[in-house]
């Protein structure tokens, strides 16, 4: 029997998954907000790797009672958008590679430093996803006024006699915006606006 568990217990640790292994630099971003409803606060929970900035990135939302009434995926790279620094770099007018590293030490001195501003970006993207300015009480009648084209048809109209609903709005890649409420008349989350 002792022979079997100790079988047992070596091959479960020859065939863990290595991911399973390196995943010790998880960190989780929290915020307790009212979303679901007005009366209980739920949890936003936003998983990373801070090791690995551009690995997957998992946004949760867990309502007051436990359930997970929400879940995306996405690399960390989505969180860069224009204000990239690398990005602003290259993009200067006039910009060419051949005026601006003297030799290729210069070059790896010059595009090191990018890579470390890109991850200083990421890490204040981050730590900034949960903002307050990102929630809003009743979004709906002012999308309606400035941003009619940008509401998702079948999704918003849920929301739209409902002055209790909050909206959480998040931006993936460049041009990705997104604003998500819960609707009560479909009992779960809904991607209901996405714009520019």
């Amino acid at each position: 029997m002792k022979v079997f568990a100790f079988l047992i217990l070596f091959f479960g640790i020859l065939f863990i998954p290595k991911n399973l292994l390196a995943r010790k630099g998880i960190v989780l971003e929290k915020k307790i907000h009212f979303f679901s409803s007005v009366t209980e606060v739920d949890t936003f929970k936003l998983s990373y790797n801070s090791d690995d900035l551009q690995d997957t990135i998992v946004f949760e939302i867990i309502s007051s009672k436990g359930y997970l009434i929400y879940q995306v995926k996405f690399p960390g790279s989505a969180l860069f958008d224009y204000g990239k620094p690398s990005y602003m770099f290259i993009s200067d007018k006039g910009w060419k590679p051949k005026d601006y590293f003297k030799n290729a030490e210069d070059s790896i001195i010059k595009t090191d430093s990018l890579k470390i501003e890109d991850d200083r970006y990421l890490r204040s993207r981050v730590n900034g996803f949960f903002d307050e300015k990102r929630f809003s009480r009743n979004p709906i009648p002012k999308l309606l006024k400035e941003y009619k084209d940008n509401l998702i048809v079948g999704s918003y109209e849920t929301l739209l006699n409902d002055p209790e609903v909050i909206g959480f709005s998040y931006h993936l890649y460049e041009e990705d915006g997104r604003m998500i409420a819960f609707s009560r008349k479909k009992n779960k989350v809904v991607y209901f606006w996405r714009c520019c």
